[in-house]
């Protein structure tokens, strides 16, 4: 998981983002003026003060794994680790079987049609 050290004005628009929410939603929630979001989106190197600093700690960690994944991305850092949902692994293997399933089924009907070797 990505762990932010000290929270910038860059950092809490990554977030923002990833999250998808707008200037006046995410402001609401961090109970900040949405000028103030404007502020940190115009100068990306203010550091908010510690009240913020944890409550942005807070929405990060909770929030869902495909918004740390963008907010990772927002930011330009490496996530070689991608969670995947065991279900959609388990639909992906199955989807795969019936379509080899399909295509040696094709190829067995019309031979000439199977790829050289």
């Amino acid at each position: 998981m990505t762990v932010i050290e000290e929270w910038t004005g860059r950092h809490a628009h990554a977030l923002r983002t990833a999250l998808r929410l707008t200037n006046e939603a995410f402001a609401e929630q961090l109970g900040i003026s949405p000028r103030t979001l404007t502020k940190w989106k115009e100068k990306p190197e203010l550091v908010p003060g510690p009240f913020l600093q944890n409550a942005l700690d807070t929405y990060l960690n909770q929030a869902p794994p495909d918004a740390k994944v963008r907010f990772a991305a927002n930011l330009g850092l490496d996530q070689r680790r991608v969670p995947i949902d065991s279900t959609v692994l388990t639909q992906l293997n199955s989807a795969l079987g019936d379509l080899a399933r399909a295509l040696a089924r094709l190829q067995a009907e019309n031979p000439e049609r199977s790829p050289s070797p």
